[in-house]
């Protein structure tokens, strides 16, 4: 009798444990069904490059809603001169939020969140879907800017030119000291929400409200203890003034540290001592006819690639890049880029800045400056056709930065960090490929750790290759963005072909034509169209003009960054430089760029001529010349 009590009991919770994950996954369904967009590609691109999730969800979005007032002093800078939290740390306000004076809310929210930024119902890290929406980023929010004129108003929204005001790393930190604030609970952010979204918003069923309720408890116990997990890994975040000062934080506005973060995911080693900064970068004309290696370094072959690991490292989770409407974002939104400028159209210069637009005389003599002196490197835009002539000696080829060869003289902390050489073989087999390809990501790492060069890096490739083996046992085909990439329905994709690209060879002589990803001490020369657009100017970000670039006019020491005012004659921001000891007093340009710190480097890229060799009439070709730079 016990026995059949016992199997009785077995079988009502078996029971009720189906008819809870059969309820789960029916709900699961309504709070965010998906199905393949259809349409013109160029409008599917345009959603998935400006709408489309990467997984990289910052915060519940009835959070976003009220993080002003229920986290306040975590955000405030002391710097704010009357902005928003979300206008401080540099994002673009949403030209679709009209005057209607609502506040921010669910109902609202794509109206209403800063520009660049959508909404899921995905938990982070496990892409759980549930009634709790997030805020999430996307392409757009980093790679979308403006153009800010003397009375500090802005242009229209320039889909894929780099966010220059962006100060991601300082709002990172924000949140961070936002969400490990032990009295921030999921009652006080839904009391604020209701207080101010209560006659705007639809009420919620109560089963919904419930779960919402848990899953942002949930949400708040998980990320508090992630974070506070990794303050002996990243130490604890700044604070206060010191999110916008340069001695605390120093990539600053417009730039990021992308090699640490990809220290950090990749291989989990600390980031310290890594000077690679890098700009937000254009992100135009990226079709591989005519840029065939993404990043300022050549370090990565595919656009698809490049995206998935700017998801990857800024925090997006396998499983969640596994996700049909994340490996769809990432895929259209790379192809958005490849014809960003080409098919789908991107405002010139004359468009913008229709009084300062230079004459036909001018960029005829410019022209003939610049196939002198710059398209052995760039290759140059028509002048007829208006099409990108990839032609050009050293186009599509790699520029030393080896002290013995170093032409361009730039600042070489990109590639020379620590680890450098280290990263193909991780974010190669951060993804495990079709079963064939995987037991040869697996056979490498087993490589790697019997030829280490100490007993510290062979323990660190044999963690490397259980790692592998427990993420190969979650995507047993494959993960959907394993590269380099074939169609499965595809007669010549086999193990063979995919494996032909081999993605670890960073020290191959044919690495450009070859490899998915390199690790070269080299820059990687390319087009430049909309020159205009990619102030300042060198991957660092540390010449605010193009004037200044060329020699045409010094190059600052010292200047201040933040919201700079664009200059269309001098294609660049507004920088006077600073005195040694000078400070930079205005709370809208508060950081301090200086050129004498690693990583920060003015120096190289003396072409056509470094300054100490112009005369008359050279200046009078670089005046010619800056004329055709604003065509391209």
């Amino acid at each position: 009798m016990i026995r059949f009590l016992v199997n009785l009991l077995v079988l009502v919770i078996s029971l009720g444990v189906l008819a809870a994950t059969a309820g789960w996954v029916y709900l699961e369904r309504q709070w965010a069904a998906w199905e393949p967009p259809t349409g013109a590609d160029a409008e599917i691109a345009y959603e998935a490059f400006t709408f489309g999730p990467f997984g990289l969800e910052a915060m519940p979005l009835k959070y976003a809603a009220v993080v002003g007032q229920v986290s306040g002093p975590a955000f405030t800078t002391g710097l704010e001169d009357g902005r928003t939290p979300w206008q401080t740390f540099g994002f673009l306000d949403n030209p679709r939020a009209g005057e209607n004076g609502q506040p921010l809310c669910e109902a609202n929210a794509l109206q209403k969140l800063p520009y660049g930024f959508t909404v899921t119902n995905s938990i982070p890290e496990t892409a759980l879907q549930t009634p709790l929406k997030f805020a999430a980023l996307t392409c757009a929010t980093c790679h979308s800017g403006a153009f800010r004129a003397e009375d500090g108003t802005l242009s229209g929204i320039v889909s894929g030119m780099g966010n220059q005001e962006l100060d991601v790393i300082a709002f990172s930190d924000a949140v961070r000291n936002a969400v490990t604030d032990p009295t921030l609970t999921a009652d006080k952010i839904l009391e604020a929400y209701d207080a101010q979204c209560g006659e705007i918003d639809p009420a919620p069923d109560f089963l919904t409200a419930q779960i919402e309720k848990l899953m942002l408890g949930q949400w708040l116990s998980g990320i508090r203890g992630s974070i506070g997990g990794d303050f002996a890994k990243y130490g604890m975040p700044y604070h206060s003034a010191k999110m916008k000062s340069a001695s605390h934080i120093p990539a600053g506005p417009g730039r990021t540290r992308p090699f640490r973060s990809v220290v950090r995911v990749a291989v989990n080693l600390p980031g310290v001592e890594n000077y690679a900064y890098s700009k937000v970068p254009v992100v135009f004309e990226q079709r591989t006819d005519l840029r065939p290696r993404s990043q300022y370094d050549g370090s990565i072959k595919s656009p698809v690639t490049r995206s998935y690991i700017a998801a990857y490292t800024s925090g997006s989770s396998l499983v969640a890049l596994g996700k049909p409407q994340v490996n769809h974002a990432i895929r259209h939104a790379a192809r958005y880029t490849e014809e960003l400028g080409i098919s789908i159209p991107v405002a010139s210069f004359r468009d913008i800045f229709p009084d300062r637009a230079p004459n036909l005389q001018e960029v005829q003599r410019g022209f003939e400056v610049y196939q002198q002196h710059c398209t052995e490197c760039h290759g140059y835009r028509d002048l007829e056709s208006g099409d990108w002539v990839a032609e050009g000696e050293y186009l599509h080829k790699y520029e030393s930065l080896d002290p013995a060869g170093n032409r361009l003289g730039v600042d070489d902390k990109r590639v020379t960090f620590r680890y450098a050489k280290k990263l193909p073989l991780p974010l190669w087999t951060a993804l495990p490929g079709p079963p064939a390809v995987a037991d040869e990501q697996a056979a490498r790492l087993a490589q790697a750790q019997e030829t280490a060069e100490s007993p510290a890096f062979a323990y660190f490739w044999q963690q490397m290759g259980e790692a592998f083996a427990r993420n190969r046992r979650i995507f047993r085909n494959g993960h959907p963005l394993y590269f380099p990439e074939c169609a499965p329905d595809d007669p010549e994709c086999t193990p063979e072909s995919l494996l032909a690209e081999a993605p670890f060879c960073s020290d191959a002589p044919d690495a450009a034509e070859r490899c998915a990803i390199t690790a070269e001490v080299a820059m990687f020369n390319n087009p430049i169209p909309r020159a205009f657009m990619r102030a300042p100017y060198l991957h660092n970000g540390s010449i605010p003009t193009m004037r200044q670039l060329i020699n045409l006019d010094p190059r600052p020491v010292r200047f201040c960054r933040g919201e700079n005012v664009y200059d269309p004659d001098a294609m660049g921001y507004v920088a006077p430089g600073l005195p040694a000891g000078g400070s930079c007093d205005n709370p809208r340009m508060p950081f301090l760029y200086e050129t004498t710190l690693p990583g920060n480097s003015a120096a190289g890229h003396d072409f056509p001529w470094p300054n100490e060799e112009l005369d008359d009439a050279r200046r009078q070709d670089l005046e010619a010349l800056m004329a055709y730079l604003k065509t391209l």
